[in-house]
């Protein structure tokens, strides 16, 4: 079984993403402040190493009490969140996050698990991507030029 087939909200939300590419139109960009919270530290370095090729400023924690930390002096405007993280769940860590910056925040959620739960508890704090590992770093970048372009709801519509 390959990656795609496990992950029935992978394929749909990249799709959606590649029909509406806004890079056609030039109105596509890499948002300039990304915080990547993914404890796997070649995972994290080789997106921090990827996504800042577009964005001025990546940073990285390896799990949500250093992501608190680092907000103490950063304001990302995209997420890039592990759900497995090792002290707490990415959908606490997503809830804190917002309640620190008082507003919302752009995030993509990556896990190697996915399962309808996740996805549903996703949508209700407003996450509106998942990315399902193992992933291309190039759809990962898509998302986060288009924030927009597929939701969750798109995800789970596709695949009904």
């Amino acid at each position: 079984m390959n990656a795609r087939a496990m992950c029935p909200f992978q394929s749909a939300a990249v799709q959606t993403v590649q029909d509406a590419d806004p890079r056609s139109e030039g109105k596509a960009a890499m948002p300039p402040r990304i915080l990547i919270v993914e404890d796997e530290r070649v995972l994290a370095k080789n997106m921090k190493t990827y996504l800042s090729r577009g964005a001025s400023d990546v940073r990285t924690a390896a799990d949500a009490a250093q992501a608190l930390e680092i907000l103490e002096s950063f304001a990302p405007d995209a997420l890039v969140l592990d759900f497995s993280l090792p002290d707490v769940d990415g959908l606490r860590t997503y809830a804190e996050i917002v309640r620190r910056q008082a507003k919302k925040i752009e995030c993509v959620m990556i896990t190697g698990n996915p399962t309808e739960q996740i996805a549903q508890d996703a949508r209700e704090l407003g996450i509106r991507h998942i990315v399902c590992k193992p992933f291309r770093f190039s759809e990962l970048q898509l998302l986060l030029e288009a924030p927009t372009a597929a939701t969750a709801d798109d995800v789970r519509d596709a695949n009904e």
